[in-house]
């Protein structure tokens, strides 16, 4: 059991990681930028959800 827990912990930081890469990558303003890089570290999985649903492909409403 703990095996997977490590496994899941590792590969949440991976994807977390990716999306802090993809927010630096983007055309917001800095100022955008930090908020997004403070929200997916401080709650990684809800921040990297609340990512994906503004950027995706998808995405509704303008970063």
């Amino acid at each position: 059991m703990e095996a997977w827990s490590t496994v899941l912990a590792l590969v949440v930081l991976v994807v977390d990681i990716v999306a802090i890469i993809q927010v630096w990558r983007s055309r917001i303003e800095a100022g955008r930028k930090i908020i997004w890089s403070l929200v997916i570290v401080l709650v990684p999985v809800v921040g990297l959800i609340m990512w994906l649903m503004a950027a995706g492909r998808h995405a509704r409403v303008r970063l």
